[in-house]
């Protein structure tokens, strides 16, 4: 057994290898965490889509950042890309002997053509479905290739760094969240997150902190660029700026903080679907009993019809520009939206008794508010978007991610978040 004097209060370094960016945070744990480090790494456009540069960057720029950055100790988790990922659900018969995750395994390969032992793989059962007469578990499998988890395990060691784990990035966002679900009755909520990211978008849906479905959508920011560049003859950077000048995140305030004594607009009662979910919470939340720190304070959000701190803004139904440099996104639009619709529609088959009450948008992308806003025009569900770093204590984290804690909602660090919770298993 190794001690340490890190490793009994301070969460593993987390990494999220992004498509557009290398993104590093480092926490307290308990009730009222505080962030240690945190850095951020972009990648260069050039290098996004080609593999071998890619890994001589990592390799270069990692060390030095994580050694600039003062992170703490040596044990590390890391998420990889959605595009490298296969999230997959298959329905598997019982077989006395035989684990049902095994099972999804085998048939996983088989479909996807794989070696055996070529790819890494994690299964999750969902439930027992009942058709025909016969019974089956549904079970969702993640699948990464052995041999690109073992070039992330060398970059790492590169940095000096200990591998804890390797994950999805469906299961660090859910991690993320984990402390809105603390009360009796709260596995009763059911919410898809959409993570919307640059090269593609990944969505999960769970009952509490249950993870239910899970999907990688090859849509990202990349494809709506590449349609500008095309279309301008211009280079990435600049196609990226043409749309990132269409309306995006308005700057918070510090009302967005759950600490905070005052209110948003956004949070205010009666603000439609989600002051509706609110208000149902309420019986529950006064009659159960009160819990220390967070907990109190996840209570007397919902006492007051506020949503969590780590939901600080209404995502409001609407049209909003489909053309950026007089590029049409209408087509791109309508395909996620098609998408998402088919994510709700496999999860109403599986439980047409669990309607999904509510949508949280993160990642980068989702700073594009009138992106945002026509998903959930199309999905007709109450949004809100994500702040996964509003739950940390923002005067002591200040003067570690002063970049990060600038008064605005930060969508795109919810894999980090939860990486920093997540159990280390490798």
């Amino acid at each position: 057994m190794r001690f340490g004097m890190f490793s009994p209060s301070t969460s593993p370094i987390a990494i999220d290898f992004g498509s557009s960016c290398v993104k590093i945070l480092q926490t307290t744990t308990g009730e009222k965490p505080t962030i240690l480090a945190a850095a951020e790494l972009s990648i260069p456009d050039h290098l996004r889509l080609k593999s071998d540069e890619l890994w001589k960057f990592y390799a270069a720029e990692l060390p030095r950042l994580i050694k600039k950055g003062g992170f703490k100790g040596k044990r590390a988790v890391c998420c990889v890309p959605g595009y490298q990922t296969i999230a997959q659900h298959l329905q598997v018969e019982g077989s006395e002997g035989v684990k049902k995750g095994l099972l999804a395994q085998s048939q996983l390969q088989m479909q996807v053509g794989a070696a055996p032992n070529s790819l890494v793989v994690r299964t999750f059962e969902v439930a027992d479905i009942h058709r025909n007469g016969q019974v089956r578990t549904e079970v969702i499998c993640f699948a990464m290739p052995r041999d690109i988890v073992m070039r992330y395990v060398d970059v790492l060691k590169k940095c000096k760094l200990e591998v804890a784990g390797v994950h999805s990035g469906n299961m660090a966002t859910l991690r993320a969240f984990d402390h809105i679900y603390r009360r009796e009755g709260d596995d009763a909520l059911t919410t898809v997150y959409i993570e919307l990211g640059w090269g593609s978008t990944n969505v999960s849906i769970a009952h509490g902190t249950k993870l239910v479905f899970a999907r990688t959508v090859q849509l990202g920011g990349q494809h709506f660029d590449r349609r500008i560049a095309e279309a301008l003859e211009c280079d990435p950077g600049a196609a990226r700026g043409h749309r990132l000048s269409m309306n995006g995140l308005p700057a918070a305030t510090a009302s967005n903080h759950p600490e905070s004594g005052t209110r948003s607009s956004a949070e205010e009662p009666g603000g439609g679907g989600m002051a509706r979910l609110n208000a149902a919470m309420q019986a529950e939340s006064r009659s159960g009993t009160d819990h220390a720190s967070s907990a109190e304070a996840t209570a007397a959000e919902r006492r007051t019809n506020r949503s969590p701190g780590v939901l600080p803004q209404e995502v409001s139904p609407g049209d909003g520009p489909h053309s950026a440099a007089n590029v049409d996104f209408g087509e791109l639009i309508d395909t996620m939206a098609d998408e998402l619709s088919m994510c709700v529609r496999y999860h109403r088959g599986l439980f047409p008794d669990r309607p999904i009450d509510r949508a949280i948008l993160l990642g980068g992308e989702s700073r594009q508010m009138w992106l945002c806003q026509q998903l959930a025009k199309a999905l007709q569900l109450p949004a809100r978007l994500g702040d996964p770093l509003a739950r940390f204590n923002r005067e002591a984290s200040a003067a570690a991610a002063p970049a990060i804690l600038n008064g605005t909602p930060q969508p795109g660090w919810a894999v980090p978040c939860g990486l920093c919770v997540i159990p280390t298993d490798f």
